[in-house]
């Protein structure tokens, strides 16, 4: 159990409405910060009602602050970013490269889908997904993430939880995945808590990739909140008239990059899957015959690769009866 120490024991409530890295910027850092007495942080921008929480008393918990040498590199200098997590399970998923995959609690069957490739593509390109723990494609981006997958909190750590929340909580644990939260470890969740909890979610990851979204979906809070820190929003169309995909349409009017396929996601987040045997044989295209004879696998194998590249969009079909990357 790691202690929060002051100043950020007292701050962390007031993260999301200052913009304490800012003034720590200011302060000449994070060691300078933490050695700061509350007049130093007023005069670097601090409003001066919050001048006490400087010196609030520790906290005990699993935290981690901006002086422990944890302390994820992707939530340095962040406007509004948190100055505080409490943790559970692995913590070394805080340094992987993130995407923020999320949606609609009422979401369908194809947001589903959709959530499953994505997450399957992040992690098999060495990232971790990042979401929010709730129902719907949430839940089902952190469940075909396993391990690899950081769930942020819109409660405390020790407040109690829904039975669906706590179970996919535990499955999570046990599968070797990470729990975190930014507020006090009681704080049951709340109206407020969410869109809070959302900054976490984008300031953790490259990308915000919203799956499905209704026109008031809370994941247009963690689209915004990633626009407001410099992150890149990526939104998949759905079907015209859908009410799961209006918010996504309404991001894609907006200016928000449309999800074609996993290649987008990765290339956004500047992630790279690891290559793959059938791309490197096909080259700059190839037939299905030159492909069998390039591997040296039996053509069943072949055949069923090239479905599965094509059902990923990484290959098409060109005249001549030719697979060609994407």
């Amino acid at each position: 159990m790691d202690e929060l120490e002051p100043p950020w024991s007292g701050l962390m409530r007031v993260a999301a409405t200052v913009d304490l890295w800012g003034i720590v910027c200011t302060l000449g850092g994070v060691e300078e910060a933490a050695r700061a007495g509350p007049g130093r942080w007023v005069e670097a921008g601090l409003p001066a009602a919050h001048a006490e929480r400087v010196q609030a008393p520790p906290l005990p918990g699993p935290w981690m602050s901006p002086a422990h040498g944890g302390w994820p590199a992707a939530l340095v200098g962040v406007p509004f970013g948190p100055v505080a997590l409490a943790v559970e399970g692995e913590r070394r998923h805080l340094a992987t490269p993130g995407v923020a995959l999320v949606g609609s609690r009422a979401c369908t069957p194809y947001g589903q889908r959709v959530a499953r490739r994505l997450a399957a593509s992040v992690v098999e390109a060495g990232g971790v997904v990042v979401s929010g723990m709730a129902r719907g494609i949430d839940e089902t981006a952190h469940q075909a993430a396993g391990a690899a997958t950081i769930a942020v909190l819109g409660q405390g750590l020790a407040a109690p939880s829904t039975g669906g929340q706590a179970a996919l909580r535990r499955h999570l644990l046990r599968a070797g995945g990470c729990v975190i939260s930014e507020f006090p470890l009681g704080l049951g969740a709340d109206r407020w808590t969410f869109p809070v909890r959302n900054r976490v979610i984008a300031a953790l990851s490259r990308v915000v990739v919203v799956i499905e979204a209704g026109s008031r979906s809370g994941a247009r809070s963690t689209a915004a909140w990633g626009l407001r820190m410099g992150r890149e929003v990526l939104a998949v169309p759905g079907p015209l008239g859908a009410p799961a995909s209006e918010g996504c349409l309404d991001l894609i009017q907006e200016g928000a990059t449309v999800v074609r396929s996993e290649a987008t996601v990765l290339a956004a987040a500047r992630l790279a899957r690891p290559s793959d045997p059938l791309l490197q044989a096909i080259g700059g295209g190839a037939t299905a015959d030159e492909i069998v004879a390039r591997t040296g696998q039996p053509a069943s194998q072949v055949f069923a690769g090239l479905g599965r590249l094509l059902a990923e969009r990484r290959l098409a079909r060109a005249p001549g009866a030719r697979y060609v990357p994407v």
